[in-house]
């Protein structure tokens, strides 16, 4: 999933004198703790973006991810700040360790990134336009656009950015191959007359997912054949990210396999008890042959490298009893 960060917390009149310090071509005075420059490159090129140019590090070295963690994870490189929510979770917790928070989804802890003296930031394009032109007072900064790519996209756009293209493609050839091996043994066990919906209950409504985010193993990956009116949006857009749908539609996206996500809190939980009540769920072919699958709602939320992966693994095992290596 698309996780949005809209906010900045600006922490006062430093920061404020900083950016006057920087726009009069001043230096600060140094921070004690602030972290050593011989590590910043001192080459650099124009790199165009989702919201202009910028004058960039040729190798960055020192990148705050306020969006993009798992592809800098994937391609081999930490950043040194990222934003709280995309370091959460069982499958990204072990990977986060030394990297500092730099604000969460919806509020960015502009002193704290300046504080870290990156050379350059990686962001997403709904970041508010005050925030982005404060974000370049501290360090040249990389808008990518993340609806008009899918997950193999956005790992390129950060290779390009970042200077690691070969890492890219490198990830990409190996990923490739898993994601063989996998379709071919879920294959052997599911026909493609079966069909398989992704669906994430929130409060009050239902969410099915197309051919990104949650739906992106099953159906690009796996090549599993989706209910007809998801198939139709895909066909449509094969970036198709999802649609809201009331419990009373769900038989229209009646699936012989339902992959299951429940959004956090209590409401979203309350929906789900009385759709699992209902006649209208009772009755769907997933639920008659008892093979509606659960799955772990930190990880099938996101869409990165690193989660995917992850999903992978889980769809295989949901799917073929047999764990994906």
């Amino acid at each position: 999933m698309k996780r949005l960060h809209i906010r900045a917390w600006l922490p006062g009149l430093m920061i404020l004198s900083l950016f006057l310090l920087t726009a009069c071509g001043q230096t600060a005075s140094p921070n004690p703790t602030a972290p050593a420059q011989e590590n910043k490159s001192s080459e650099t090129r124009v790199l165009k973006h989702a919201k202009g140019e910028a004058t960039i590090p040729v190798k960055a070295q020192r990148v705050v991810a306020l969006q993009y963690l798992g592809p800098m994870l994937a391609l081999g490189m930490k950043p040194i700040g990222a934003v709280k929510g995309h370091m959460e979770g069982p499958d990204m917790e072990p990977l986060v360790s030394g990297i500092e928070v730099v604000g969460d989804y919806d509020a960015y802890n502009l002193e704290k990134i300046l504080e870290l003296q990156p050379d350059l930031i990686l962001t997403g394009t709904e970041v508010e336009q005050q925030v982005y032109e404060n974000l370049t007072k501290i360090a040249p900064v990389v808008a990518i656009a993340f609806d008009q790519y899918d997950v193999y996209g956005h790992v390129q756009k950060v290779a390009e950015a970042l200077g690691r293209e070969e890492e890219g493609k490198a990830w990409e050839q190996k990923y490739k191959a898993k994601v063989e091996e996998a379709r071919k043994l879920v294959h052997s066990k599911v026909g493609q007359d079966e069909t398989v919906a992704a669906l994430n209950v929130r409060a009050k409504t239902i969410k099915m997912y197309g051919a990104r985010n949650m739906g992106h193993v099953l159906y690009n990956d796996l090549q599993l054949t989706p209910p007809p009116l998801i198939k139709s949006e895909i066909d449509k857009d094969p970036l198709f990210w999802s649609k809201d749908v009331s419990m009373e539609l769900l038989p229209e996206y009646a699936a012989d396999h339902i992959f299951l996500m429940l959004f956090p809190g209590e409401d979203a939980a309350q929906y789900l008890k009385e759709i699992e009540q209902s006649s209208l769920w009772k009755n769907l072919p997933a639920v008659k042959k008892n093979q509606v699958y659960v799955v772990n709602v930190d990880r099938w939320l996101g869409y990165d490298p690193i989660l995917i992966e992850k999903q992978l693994d889980e769809a295989v095992q949901d799917l073929t009893g047999t764990k994906e290596k």
